[in-house]
């Protein structure tokens, strides 16, 4: 086993602390044995006890030795002689001679004591060991195994090609139409124009916008010489006012305006003026059919165009549905394509005016008899003139009642087919003749077409 020094050390110093001490006891016992030995060997006679006399004199003894060269004995209180103080005394030994020789004592050096040299056990020098480094394992991380994924083929989708249904055909069953007209030269056409204006509160600036804007109207049927026919009534439709007519007449006919231009002017702006007093619950529509069921047997002429213009900035509020109002304007006409609605209306509501409402019913009965729709919030001046100029068109064409299938017909002009100088207008469901192919004044002139009458087969 290999001792550190530090714990050798203290062992040493202790087992030497125990020796030494043993060791200087028994050299003085060796010398106190040596000692008692000698003294022995020289005064044999001497008791061991020095205060008893061996023989049968005294010793007088004193602790001092006298000038004379007596002895003292060791015991100063035993004896018989006395002595004084300078140390002098004189003894009478008994039984011995009265000359005492005193032997040289023999001084025997202490023996030399060598002390044991302590045996100093060098600690065993300790190697520590040196240390193994041992080092680490290279670890060479395994190369992964990067597994491809399998590569899935999708399966081709297998379209089934869904199986071709051939509708059924249908048959269409075609109605004809034939519809007349006489070529009058000397007239360029005649129209009798309803206006239907809003009265509720707020309207005020709208009628006077009308009135202001209104010669540029009629202008454009004084030029073209058209024979027209006016009246006004309100969208007021309380039992009192429903379909009332407001003004005369009479004094709004080309006849008037002929006449007297600027009364003719001042009539109309003030009767349009219908004021704004009127139920805030618009009806034109129940309105317009209420005046025609009032005064359409002296109002309505029969070869005349029919227009009808409502002007409101609000919707439409009558009872009844919008084609229910529409059958009944078109059966004031032998020739439905003769009747036309224009509406002067809310397009678009402006901000900050809740109390208006797009007249969608208003639009919907012009766009059914291929009239038009304009914005009241528009110049009165340029709306009026497109308004009348639409109008005043129609005088020039032969408007058909319906719509030819396939935009298909033929014009006769006296029992002859016509294959070239005139066009058909689908929008206005109309047919006009070229400048260079007018039919002479009172011929007679014959369109022929087809109608759908049903559809077999469809739902």
């Amino acid at each position: 086993m290999v001792l550190s020094n530090r714990f050798f050390k203290p062992k040493v110093v202790t087992l030497l602390s125990m020796v030494l001490p043993m060791l200087l006891l028994g050299a003085c016992k060796q010398n106190e044995f040596f000692q008692k030995t000698q003294l022995s060997e020289i005064s044999p006679m001497v008791p061991t006890n020095p205060n008893v006399a061996t023989d049968s004199g005294v010793v007088a003894t004193n602790e001092n030795s006298n000038t004379n060269g007596g002895f003292g004995a060791n015991n100063p209180t035993v004896g018989t002689g006395s002595g004084n103080s300078t140390g002098t005394n004189t003894g009478t030994a008994v039984g011995m001679p009265s000359t005492t020789t005193t032997p040289t004592p023999v001084v025997v050096a202490p023996p030399v004591i060598t002390p044991p040299t302590p045996v100093v056990v060098a600690p065993p020098v300790i190697t520590p060991p040196t240390p193994v480094v041992v080092a680490p394992a290279v670890i060479t991380p395994p190369t992964p195994v990067v597994v491809a994924p399998p590569v899935i083929t999708p399966p081709t989708p297998i379209v089934v090609a869904p199986p071709v249904i051939t509708p059924p055909v249908a048959t269409i069953t075609l109605s004809n139409r034939s519809e007349n007209f006489i070529q009058n030269k000397n007239r360029d056409g005649d129209v009798d124009i309803l206006w239907v204006i809003d009265d509720s509160g707020s309207m005020a600036d709208n009628q006077a916008a009308l009135a202001q804007n209104f010669q540029i109207f009629i202008d454009q049927f004084l030029t073209k010489n058209i024979n027209f026919k006016m009246a006004i009534t309100t969208t007021d439709g309380s039992t009192s006012r429903n379909g009332k007519m407001v003004g005369d007449t009479n004094l709004l006919t080309q006849t008037a305006a002929l006449n007297n231009k600027s009364e003719f002017l001042s009539n109309f702006s003030r009767w349009v003026k219908v004021g704004t007093y009127g139920s805030g619950t618009e009806k034109g529509l129940k309105c317009a059919s209420s005046f025609f069921d009032r005064y359409g047997t002296s109002f309505l002429r029969k070869d005349a165009f029919l227009a009808i213009v409502f002007l409101s900035d609000e919707e439409d509020q009558s009872e009844k549905k919008v084609p229910e109002y529409l059958a009944k304007f078109l059966s004031l006409k032998e020739n439905k394509g003769m009747v036309k609605a224009y509406s002067i209306g809310t397009q678009k509501i402006p901000k900050h005016a809740s109390w208006e409402s797009i007249g969608a019913r208003y639009n919907s009965i012009s766009q059914s008899t291929n009239g038009s729709s304009s914005d009241i919030t528009s110049n009165f001046g340029t709306t009026l003139q497109d308004m009348g100029g639409t109008i005043v068109n129609l005088v020039d064409q032969f408007a058909l009642s319906e719509t030819p299938y396939g935009n298909s017909l033929e014009v006769f002009v006296n029992n002859v087919k016509q294959l070239q100088g005139w066009t058909y207008n689908p929008t206005t469901k109309s047919v006009k003749f070229l400048a260079n192919s007018i039919p002479a004044e009172g011929s007679n002139i014959n369109i022929k077409y087809s109608v759908p009458l049903n559809l077999l087969g469809s739902n």
